[in-house]
């Protein structure tokens, strides 16, 4: 699923990412259109940290009582 990160949060070695689902991007029936996802830092597979704007793919979202989370991230390359 592809989205936009919105900000990158929380403190040293805690660090978690915001994203917004891309319109386009298909999505889970049960996910809703303006859900945010997060994914923590660690699960990142980037050479370079996420910035805000930047589209990444995530993969393996999973819902909590907190709200959506990816288990998997990765940049969208060209």
């Amino acid at each position: 699923m592809e989205a936009v990160v919105t900000s990158v949060t929380g403190r040293k070695g805690n660090e978690y990412v915001v994203t917004k689902l891309t319109p386009s991007s298909p999505r889970l029936a049960s996910l809703p259109a303006e859900a945010t996802v997060t994914f923590s830092l660690s699960e990142w597979d980037g050479k370079h940290a996420p910035r805000p704007g930047q589209l990444v793919c995530l993969a393996d979202i999973e819902r909590f009582t907190k709200g959506w989370r990816a288990r998997s991230a990765s940049p969208v390359r060209a």
